[in-house]
Formats: structure tokens, sequence, C-alpha cells
């Protein structure tokens, strides 16, 4: 588990603190700093003195796009998630990801396990650009679905109804693709895209286990 971090170190806390509250504790996060590093995280992570837990800091500004390649590139295990400093877990995410790549074929490179949307005081909100990708884009489903080919490229380039911070991605199969580095704002859905295009599938578990705000 990755998180490319800049800046509110006060939102960070409570996404570490929602890591370390997992059932599950099959875990390993690495925070990537991309700013100044003067904000007290080092130190904060540092104190935690959890092994599962480490700091990293970029020498250089990256930016958004190449501290996401970073993030990937840095991922050692099977399955790896590039998630919020904004956004929260709930304990149940871990085991429904790896439950999930269990009950799956290795054609599958993504998993977006369900989503609730959470305002800046964490209250469950879903505001009018979320309602319309819950109702008009996203797929209606009952029970755990694998998607895959024109139908999937199709239905995400009509509206883009997944939650990047929330998706779990099969590390080889991301790693051989990697995020565009010609793209600053969509580069999440071209790797998704990407990904569909050399024969990957998505799977979509129903289960509420991630706050995205």
């Amino acid at each position: 588990m990755l998180i490319p971090y800049f800046d509110r170190p006060d939102l960070l806390r409570y996404t570490v603190a929602s890591v370390l509250a997992q059932d599950d504790p099959a875990w390993r996060l690495t925070v990537v700093d991309d700013g100044p590093g003067t904000d007290g995280v080092a130190d904060f992570l540092t104190a935690l003195a959890d092994p599962r837990v480490r700091y990293l800091h970029n020498p250089v500004n990256l930016g958004i796009n190449r501290n996401f390649q970073r993030c990937l590139d840095l991922a050692t295990e099977d399955v790896l998630v590039i998630t919020g400093a904004d956004d929260l877990l709930l304990p149940g995410y871990v085991g429904c990801v790896r439950a999930a790549y269990a009950g799956c074929g290795p054609d599958v490179a993504v998993v977006q396990p369900g989503v609730q949307v959470i305002d800046a005081a964490g209250r469950p909100r879903e505001g009018l650009a979320d309602r319309a990708k819950r109702l008009l884009f996203a797929p209606r489903l009952d029970g755990a679905r694998e998607l895959g080919g024109e139908p999937l490229a199709t239905s995400l380039l009509r509206g883009n109804w997944l939650y990047f911070p929330a998706l779990a991605w099969r590390r080889t199969a991301a790693q051989a693709v990697g995020f565009r580095d010609d793209l600053h704002v969509v580069q999440d859905l071209a790797l998704v895209l990407d990904l569909v295009r050399a024969g990957h599938r998505l799977r979509v578990e129903p289960a509420v286990c991630f706050s995205y705000r």
C-alpha cells in the first residue's frame, strides 16, 4: 500500500490510522512525500515504530504523475494500492481485496471494492458528481462481477465510475503498463484502459470497505 503525499498532515494521520486498524494484518505501507518534508510527517511515522510502515522523501518535487509512477515502481507485493492521503480504509478493506484476488483468475488486474463518499469532516455525503457516477454510469451488479474488453472500456469512457484511490492492482500487470507520462489528470483511467487493452479484466466487489473524500 502506497500513499503519494504532498501536504495536509492532519488528514494523512487519519489515513494512516485507518491502515493500522485493518482486521487483516497482511499489509505494508509506504508514504512517499513529494513536499518539502518539513511538516512532521516523517517524525509521526517513525514514532509509530511499526516495521510495516516506512517513509520516503523525494529529494526533488516530482509532481503528481511522476510521484504516482514512483509509488508504482516501489511496489514489491503481489497486490498494490495507491491510495489518497485524505481517504480512509474501513477495517475490512485488506481482507476484501485479498479474498477477491484469491477467488479470481490471473487475468484480473484490478479490483474495485465498494466505496462510500465522505465530506471534509468524514461524514457520508454524496455530491452530484458521485451520484451521477452511481446512477448513470456504474454497472448494476448483484454480487461480485468481472468485466473486461470493449464493454468495460466503453462504459468507462462514457463516464468513469471507478474510484482510483480504492483500486487494488495486480502489481506485475500494473508495472508492465505504468502511468502515461503525458497525462496529468486522467492518468488513472488511462492505466485501467491500457490494462483492458492488454487483455486484463476488472473485478467489482460490492462490499463497502473504503471511504473516499
